[in-house]
């Protein structure tokens, strides 16, 4: 049951890190509908049975021992042991065996090569520098799969990762082109550890990767950053990447809980267009500039704390976008990218549905991107705003840049408004249990709009709900963006009620 190699999808390995038998044979069991093929982790399993497991065997086995110092949990003093217990998974029949390039296993390498050997090298410590010789290497040795595995230090670290296995794809079709024979040679799998490589995750159909690596399920990860089964399958749709695939994504400093995959991958889907959106998690905006060539990006959202930073550095600006002084979308047009604002939209969209802004006082709490988009649309919609933070300065420069007025936030219950908006991360997940303003400050009547939308009931909407105010939470405005961003990148209409029905699932699913 050796894995198939003819046709170019990419698969979803489970890793499988149950420490008894019987708990992965129900593993096994229990996600053979959304795994291609397992894989055993015997450094996790106590009482490893392989006969069980192999007379349990719907789809194909990949069997793995992976020693402490490359990241797993077999003890590196006992490789004699590790070397039978390999030779014994090959000896047995299962459909693929992982072998560490630094192992030294030889004979272990030579009794699989060519009936589904993996090999593999892992650095925990970073991404390795000379990927090409590595990949010469681990070639050389039989491999039927060749493994890279680094850890993302930096969003550059992912960018040439995925530049690299583009760029031996690449160089593997022209070499058959020439020879005018397909040639054999080994899978590629490059993946990179940790919260910044989730992208290598999910982008190997790219490059041609015969499989990526899932979880059983959250919290289960036998790598730091692999991804639930099946969130590979149902969010970003793995199998269906390909070459072609058109890659969006979300740039921010804290990204891996944002609901926007959810919600533009299953416009993507709705709508048949080959295009996938992932998190940009990125330490730095001067990281991820770095990294932008290497990316393969059709266009990308930007959130904080990037919004107003990335300004001077996209090529062309609209002159929404620049009299803001906000960016949150860029998308690529005529081979350059151009960057513009969809945050005004999120705004206005959700309060014209309530009230007419024009000649409303609108109090914005916050200083930030969101904020500076949210009072340059709401003034040009005729509102009277009046933004307020904690540092002053930083509230008159928006005001300054968007011909608002501004005071301290301690202000807020001595300035006239009917509306009031929350620009700042206060009670989201990052910041939990924050309440932005005083509740006495609340009034009866008023609009209160947080922008945050996780949790979807903040300690804001929980407080202006019990002070007779009518809310808006963040989710409402969070879909009224995205719908703009989805007709920026792709010129199609935007299928609004699905997108607004997969925010609200995967925002149930986070709070679950």
């Amino acid at each position: 049951m050796l894995l198939g190699t003819s046709t170019p999808v990419t698969k979803i390995c489970v890793s499988l890190t149950e420490d008894t038998t019987e708990a992965t044979l129900a593993r096994m069991a229990g996600l053979a509908p959304v795994a291609d093929l397992f894989e055993v982790r015997a450094d996790f399993v106590r009482d490893l049975d392989m006969g069980a497991l192999l007379a349990a065997r719907t789809r194909p086995l990949l069997f793995t021992c992976r020693p402490e110092s490359e990241g797993g949990r077999w003890p590196d003093k006992g490789g004699p042991a590790r070397r039978r217990l390999l030779r014994d998974a090959v000896e047995r029949g299962f459909d693929l065996v992982d072998v560490e390039l630094r192992s030294g296993f030889d004979d272990v390498m030579a009794a699989k090569a060519g009936r589904g050997l993996v090999v593999s090298f892992h650095d925990q410590g970073g991404m390795p520098k000379d990927l090409d010789a590595l990949h010469a290497r681990m070639g050389a040795s039989g491999a039927d799969v060749v493994k890279i595995v680094g850890t993302a230090r930096s969003v550059a670290d992912v960018g040439r990762l995925l530049a690299f296995a583009r760029r031996r794809a690449r160089e593997g079709k022209l070499s058959d082109a020439a020879s005018g024979t397909p040639s054999r040679r080994p899978g590629l799998v490059a993946l990179a550890m940790g919260p910044l490589g989730t992208p290598s995750r999910v982008l190997g159909g790219r490059h041609g990767a015969p499989f990526t690596f899932a979880s059983p399920e959250a919290g289960r990860e036998a790598a730091p950053g692999q991804l639930p089964a099946r969130t590979l399958a149902e969010v970003y749709r793995v199998r269906e990447i390909g070459p072609a695939t058109r890659v969006f994504g979300l740039l921010g400093s804290d990204v891996l809980r944002s609901l926007s995959p959810a919600i533009h991958n299953r416009a993507f889907a709705r709508c048949g267009i080959d295009a996938v959106y992932v998190p940009l998690q990125s330490e730095s905006l001067a990281a991820f500039l770095e990294a932008l060539p290497d990316l393969g990006l059709s266009g990308f959202g930007v959130t904080r704390p990037y919004k107003s930073e990335i300004l001077p550095h996209v090529p062309s600006v609209t002159p929404a976008a620049a009299e803001a002084g906000s960016v949150n979308t860029v998308v690529e047009r005529d081979g350059r990218f151009v960057g513009l604002t969809t945050d005004g939209d999120g705004v206005l969209g959700p309060l014209r549905r309530r009230l007419d802004v024009s000649g409303r006082g609108v109090a914005i709490v916050g200083a930030g991107g969101a904020a500076r988009a949210a009072a340059y649309a709401l003034t040009r919609a005729g509102a009277r705003v009046t933004v307020l933070a904690r540092r002053a300065e930083q509230a008159a420069e928006v005001a300054a840049a968007t011909g608002c007025d501004h005071a301290p936030l301690e202000a807020l219950d001595k300035r006239a408004w009917e509306v009031l908006v929350h620009a700042t991360p206060a009670g989201s997940g990052a910041q939990p249990g924050i309440l932005a303003v005083p509740a006495s400050v609340l009034r009866r009547g008023a609009v209160v709009f947080d922008m945050v939308y996780e949790p979807r009931e903040t300690p804001l909407i929980r407080a202006a709900r019990e002070a007779g105010c009518r809310t808006i939470d963040g989710l409402e405005m969070l879909v009224a963006q995205a719908v703009g961003q989805f007709e920026a990148w792709t010129g199609k209409t935007a299928p609004v009620e699905v997108m607004a029905e997969a925010a609200a699932s995967a925002i149930e699913e986070v709070g679950s």
